[in-house]
């Protein structure tokens, strides 16, 4: 068999050798980006995480309600937070529920195990003393607030700064809301929420 002409497999070489080296920045340029990528988690994401908590707590108070002639979980007559809360250990799988990914509060931070639950590891405020589905329309639990009147924005420290809020209501749905859609109350009628 006759052998390529030495100026055929030199062409080849000359067109490789391009190839290689565009193949080798790619290869870098991909390297060197992707960590950066990864670290980076879009915020359009930590709202549905968010979302996705109060859906698993508004599940919990079901539950919890469900076993408690109807009752949300209080832990006492002048209620806490953490109290409150710690009451859904056998409803809720994990106390990080109760976090949310976009809480930038100095300390916050998720913790699992809920006999170690403290203000610092939920994110959420909560409405104590209403009976599970009594007023279907009354939020139950919400991203951190400290208003109770309705019309009133977040904070601008709040899970989402101030662009709005995920509401968790008493029938279990949960919505985005730019402001309070409805007045924080408890079976009463006494305005009152409890927030971290």
């Amino acid at each position: 068999m006759p052998s390529e002409p030495i100026e055929q497999r030199l062409s080849w070489r000359r067109l490789l050798v391009p190839i290689v080296i565009c193949v080798l920045v790619a290869i870098a340029a991909a390297l060197l980006l992707l960590p950066a990528v990864s670290q980076r988690r879009p915020e359009p994401l930590r709202p549905a995480n968010c979302l996705s908590n109060l859906k698993q707590l508004g599940l919990a108070i079901a539950m919890y309600a469900d076993s408690n002639d109807g009752k949300c979980p209080m832990d006492s007559a002048s209620p806490t937070l953490v109290g409150s809360m710690q009451l859904l250990s056998n409803t809720l799988t994990s106390a990080k529920t109760l976090y949310c990914p976009s809480d930038k509060l100095p300390g916050a931070r998720p913790e699992a195990d809920f006999r170690k639950l403290t203000a610092s590891n939920i994110s959420y405020s909560y409405v104590p003393n209403l009976k599970w589905q009594d007023t279907p329309d009354s939020p139950l639990f919400l991203d951190r607030i400290y208003t109770t009147s309705k019309g009133s924005t977040w904070p601008s420290d709040g899970n989402h700064g101030n662009a709005g809020g995920n509401v968790g209501f008493n029938d279990g749905h949960v919505s985005w809301a730019n402001s309070l859609p409805y007045a924080l109350k408890d079976k009463d009628g006494k305005e009152v929420v409890l927030s971290p």
